[in-house]
């Protein structure tokens, strides 16, 4: 059956080059932002033990529940808002603690496809997220660990990702067709629990997940 993808660019924002660390796809259909970001966190090799989030502008950042329970101005709930919602360009944030930050570009075009997948690679670079270990990607971009080295560098804070078996493994060149096979299979099994987790968390805090987008002076509120 043919459906209709929309062509995605995402570049962390840290990389010294445009082509360092990025990943090109097709999103199928217009999934609801909550199912967005964890398809494009997947391709990037998230392990989702943090929270994540989409910044579309200055004043607009479309949350998990867990950030609507002490809102900040232009907050609005993932799940009710679509592809479709968003701006050309926008801004995906995993681990805010952290912050792994990618720049988006969503382009005008879509193309037919005769697929089911959710998600498709078309190119990309970058082995993926380090989990909890921003600080040694960039000490490895800045050149202060050596490729070839295989140990930690408590020193510098640096530390060797545990599915490295050097730091130059992170710009391995992707086996695009082994990518997408482990993609299919890592978002088949990956998304169920990361929503059945959220719904859990919204079943327990009884937040409200209105809009928070009025602001008068020092007193914000809904």
């Amino acid at each position: 059956m043919m459906m209709t993808y929309t062509k995605i660019r995402m570049d962390f924002y840290e990389s010294p080059t445009k082509n360092r660390f990025y990943r090109v796809v097709l999103v199928k259909g217009d999934p609801d932002l909550f199912k967005l970001s964890v398809l494009l966190l997947t391709s990037v090799k998230a392990e989702f033990e943090h929270c994540f989030l989409i910044h579309a502008g200055e004043d607009i950042s479309y949350v998990m529940a867990p950030f609507m329970e002490d809102p900040m101005y232009g907050y609005k709930y993932l799940r009710r808002y679509h592809l479709s919602n968003l701006p050309d360009k926008f801004v995906l944030e995993y681990d805010t603690g952290d912050g792994w930050e990618f720049n988006c570009r969503r382009y005008k075009k879509t193309v037919e496809l005769d697929s089911e997948d959710d998600i498709i690679l078309l190119e990309g670079a970058g082995y993926g997220i380090m989990e909890d270990n921003i600080h040694t990607l960039y000490e490895y971009f800045r050149g202060n660990v050596s490729p070839s080295s295989s140990t930690d560098h408590p020193d510098i804070g640096c530390y060797l990702p545990y599915r490295f078996e050097t730091y130059g493994d992170f710009d391995l060149p992707l086996d695009i067709e082994e990518e997408n096979e482990n993609l299919k299979n890592d978002c088949e099994a990956i998304y169920p629990d990361i929503v059945k987790k959220e719904e859990e968390y919204l079943d327990g805090s009884g937040i409200c997940l209105d809009d928070y987008m009025v602001k008068d002076d020092d007193i914000w509120f809904r």
